[in-house]
Formats: C-alpha cells, sequence, structure tokens
C-alpha cells in the first residue's frame, strides 16, 4: 500500500544512469500487467541513447527534462480486435496498465517517472522505426528523482465515490 499511496509524478532526473538490473525489473513489472483476452497487445521500445532521448524529447512537449530512459509504450494492432462498433478492443487500456505497473516498479525501486501523452506521435513513429502496426500510445520518461516532489493534491473521496448509484449517499450501506 505505501507503494500505491506515495507514487507520484517526477519529471526531474538526478544525472545518473539506471542500472541495467534495475530496467529488468521494472520491465519485468510492466509485462505482469493484465492484458484483456491475454492478447498483449502492446509493444515497447526502452531508449537509452542520450542522442535519441534528445530527437524524442524535441518532439514531446510534455517531458519537461532528459530523462536518462524512456519507454516508449504502443498498442499493438496486429495483436489486437475491433470490436462491433469498429472499436478497438480493451487493447490501449492494457497498454496503459502495463505502464502503472512500470510506474510502479520505479517508485518501488526508488526511480520516478511520468506517462506523456504531449507527442508528435508520426515523428515519434519515425525517430524510433515502428512498423506501421505499432501505435505510440505513451512516452514514459524514468530515472532518479531530482530532489523531492512535492504530493499532488487528490479530491476529496465524497466528490468522487458513491455506493451502489451515484446518486445514492456517499457512505457504504446508506
Amino acid at each position: 500500500m505505501r507503494v500505491l499511496l506515495t507514487r507520484g509524478a517526477v519529471r526531474q532526473y538526478a544525472d545518473r544512469p539506471v542500472g541495467d538490473d534495475l530496467v529488468a525489473l521494472m520491465l519485468e513489472a510492466m509485462l505482469a500487467a493484465p492484458s484483456a483476452s491475454n492478447r498483449q497487445a502492446w509493444a515497447f521500445v526502452v531508449v537509452r541513447r542520450a542522442r535519441t532521448l534528445r530527437l524524442v524529447r524535441a518532439f514531446a512537449p510534455g517531458i519537461i527534462e532528459q530523462p536518462p530512459l524512456l519507454v516508449a509504450a504502443c498498442f499493438d494492432r496486429s495483436r489486437a480486435v475491433r470490436t462491433g462498433g469498429g472499436r478497438w478492443d480493451e487493447g490501449l487500456l492494457c497498454v496503459a496498465m502495463a505502464v502503472q505497473n512500470l510506474l510502479l516498479a520505479a517508485h518501488a525501486l526508488g526511480l520516478g517517472g511520468c506517462p506523456v501523452s504531449s507527442f508528435r506521435a508520426p515523428v515519434i513513429q519515425s525517430l524510433l522505426r515502428l512498423p506501421e502496426h505499432l501505435e505510440p500510445v505513451l512516452l514514459v520518461p524514468l530515472g532518479h528523482p531530482a530532489g523531492d516532489r512535492p504530493r499532488a493534491v487528490r479530491r476529496q473521496r465524497s466528490e468522487v465515490i458513491r455506493h451502489e448509484s451515484w446518486l445514492s449517499p456517499a457512505g457504504p450501506g446508506r
């Protein structure tokens, strides 16, 4: 519970590399995420080269400071199924759950990161040489946090949680 309740967005990183052992643990946790029908309609590119990180950052305004490590989380359309309405199944949600596992693992290991969705997808697709069926969904910069980070303000439980129906009183069993 401590890891879940204390994780926060990290956007500034110390000038230290992330060791291979830590990267391996984070990737293992990421791949353990739930997946709709176990399709695992995801793919990930781990970026560590400074030049590639600079280029990606140039087209991703959501990356505030250059990280030592970045994971590009992609939706793999070749493993997904379209629903009757023509929408993709839960594959995009599965990518998000894998990223959440990645962020929780990073925090548990003393690292931090922040999911970024503001980037120019066609440019990222080209920079990372992604085939057509892989769509970049989130970029996740990761690294050792630079200094303390303030805790994000959360909405009150009574504002966002109801029991049994939305119009019921906020408390359980009422």
